[in-house]
C-alpha cells in the first residue's frame, strides 16, 4: 500500500506501508509493529520551529541576565571604590546592624549637646548624621536624633580631626591625646611636650605637631595603634597645621618664622620613609591656618590672605592671593577647597569660591559664588555645598554655583554639617537642629 505525505517543503513523497508488518507471527503469537513517523514539522537539526522560538526566547533573557549581572557588578565596585576610606569594620557592622534591626529612631531634633562650648570645627556629619565634639564628650547622633555613641574625654581645649571613620582628639596647648576608630578607642596618651596641631588619614595613622622651645617645634608620625613611626625637628620653625595623605605614607606640615621681622610661613613636603624634605614652599606675609591633602592628590594650605595650592607628584606650589579681602569661613572636602572671603571687616557681602584640584575636568577654577551677607560658615555633601549666613543655611551647586534653596538655621546658628544635598545639621548654643530644603 502507497500513501502520499508532504514533508516541510511541500513535496510529496511516497510512503510504502507493508501489510505483512502487521500480521499476527505464529511462532509468538503476539502482533509485531513497525510504524516510520517523519516530522513533518521539523528542521534539519530535527528542532520544530515552536522549540526553537522558545529556545531563542530562553535565551534572549539569559543574555540580558548577563548583561545586567556584569553592570550591576561594575556598579557596586565603583561604589566601593569611591567609598573606600569609609569601608571599615565598624561602618560594616553598622551596616548589617541597620539591615537586620532597621535604623533606631530616636526623638528627633533639635538634639541637646552633651557638655558645652563646642566650637564651630568640631562640628562635622558623620554617615548621614552628626558629631560633635564638646568639653567632656565626642559624641554621633544618627539621622533621627539617636545617639550612635559618645566618647568621653578629660582634654580642656579640645581639638577634632577626622578622616573617613577615625577621628583624633588632641587637647590644644596641652599633651593629652586620643585615637578613635568609630566609638573604639585605638590609641590613647600623652605627648612629650605640649600639642598645637595633628591631622588623621582614613587608615588609622595620626601625627602630632609638638611645641618646642624658642620657637622651635617637632612633628611626631603615629601607627593606628599607637606606636611611633616617624618624627622630624624643625628648628626654628613652628608648626601651625598638618596634613596626612590617604595612606599615611606622606604629610604635609605648615610653619610659621620670623625672619628680619617679617613672617614666613613655610610647606614642607615629607616623605615618612625618608629624613629629608621631599618639597618646600614659602609663602610671605600669609599665616597658614590649615592644610588638606585631598585623594586626588590635590594638596591645599589656606592662609589668611591666600591660599597656597598644588599637586602631588611634582609638588609645584602657586598661590591665589584674596586681593587684600578678609578671610571669613573655609571647608577643605571633596577633593577641593572652599573659601569665603569678604572686602568688609564685619558684615557686609561675600564671595565663596570652589577651588577643583583636578584640572582634568575642564571645570572653572575657582567657581565664584556672590552672596548679599557674610558667610560664617562653610560644608559639603556631594555636589552640594552649604554656607550658614546671617541665620539661613543656604545651599548651593559648587560645580554652576546656581543657589538651590534656602532653609531657617536660628538667630543663634554657629557651625553647619550637611548630612545630604538637601539637608543640614545646624550647631546652636546649646542643641543641634535640622534646617533642610524640599
Amino acid at each position: 500500500m502507497c500513501v502520499a505525505k508532504h514533508n516541510k517543503h511541500g513535496e510529496k513523497k511516497a510512503k510504502v506501508i507493508n501489510l505483512d508488518d502487521y500480521r499476527r507471527k505464529p511462532q509468538t503469537g503476539e502482533p509485531e509493529v513497525h510504524v516510520e513517523y517523519e516530522d513533518i514539522f521539523s528542521d534539519e537539526d530535527g528542532q520544530s520551529p515552536e522549540e526553537g522560538k522558545k529556545k531563542e526566547l530562553r535565551q534572549l533573557p539569559r543574555a540580558v541576565y548577563v548583561i545586567s549581572l556584569a553592570l550591576l557588578l561594575v556598579i557596586v565596585g565603583l561604589s566601593l571604590w569611591m567609598n573606600r576610606e569609609h569601608l571599615n569594620w565598624e561602618n560594616i557592622k553598622e551596616s548589617v546592624k541597620l539591615q537586620v534591626k532597621g535604623e533606631e529612631i530616636g526623638d528627633g531634633f533639635p538634639v541637646p549637646i552633651t557638655g558645652a562650648n563646642v566650637y564651630e570645627g568640631n562640628f562635622i556629619s558623620v554617615d548621614g548624621g552628626a558629631a560633635a565634639l564638646s568639653n567632656t564628650a565626642f559624641t554621633a547622633v544618627n539621622s533621627t536624633g539617636t545617639e550612635k555613641f559618645s566618647v568621653r574625654h578629660s582634654m580642656s581645649e579640645p581639638v577634632l580631626r577626622a578622616a573617613g571613620n577615625r577621628y583624633l582628639l588632641f587637647n590644644s596647648g596641652s599633651k593629652g591625646y586620643m585615637a578613635l576608630s568609630g566609638e573604639r578607642v585605638m590609641a590613647e596618651g600623652a605627648a612629650e611636650t605640649d600639642i598645637i596641631a595633628g591631622a588623621v588619614c582614613p587608615g588609622g595613622k595620626f601625627a602630632l605637631g609638638l611645641e618646642g622651645s624658642f620657637g622651635a617645634s617637632k612633628l611626631e608620625v603615629y601607627m593606628a595603634d599607637g606606636s611611633l613611626q616617624y618624627e622630624y625637628p624643625f628648628s626654628a620653625d613652628y608648626i601651625t597645621a598638618i596634613a596626612m595623605n590617604y595612606d599615611g605614607t606622606h604629610g604635609a606640615v605648615c610653619t610659621v618664622r620670623s625672619e628680619k621681622g617679617e613672617m614666613v610661613s613655610k610647606l614642607t613636603i615629607l616623605d615618612f620613609n625618608l629624613e629629608e624634605p621631599v618639597a618646600e614652599f614659602e609663602t610671605r606675609s600669609n599665616y597658614l591656618l590649615a592644610a588638606y591633602w585631598a585623594e586626588n592628590g590635590a594638596i591645599y594650605c589656606v592662609g589668611d590672605t591666600a591660599l597656597v595650592l598644588g599637586r602631588s607628584g611634582d609638588y609645584q606650589f602657586t598661590e591665589y592671593s584674596y586681593q587684600g579681602r578678609q578671610l571669613t569661613a573655609f571647608e577643605l572636602s571633596a577633593g577641593r577647597a572652599f573659601l569665603s572671603i569678604s572686602p568688609y571687616e564685619h558684615g557686609g557681602t561675600s564671595t565663596l569660591l570652589a577651588f577643583n584640584g583636578n584640572e582634568e575636568t575642564g571645570e572653572k577654577n575657582p567657581v565664584r559664588m556672590e552672596m548679599e551677607g557674610r558667610i560664617e560658615a562653610v560644608s559639603v555633601f556631594g555636589g552640594t555645598v552649604g554656607v550658614l549666613m546671617g541665620g539661613q543655611a543656604v545651599f548651593l551647586d559648587y560645580i554652576t554655583g546656581m543657589e538651590l534653596g534656602r532653609a531657617q538655621a536660628g538667630e543663634d546658628a554657629k557651625g553647619i554639617a550637611l548630612g545630604s544635598e538637601r539637608r543640614a545639621y545646624v550647631l546652636g548654643v546649646s542643641e543641634i537642629r535640622i534646617a533642610e530644603i524640599s
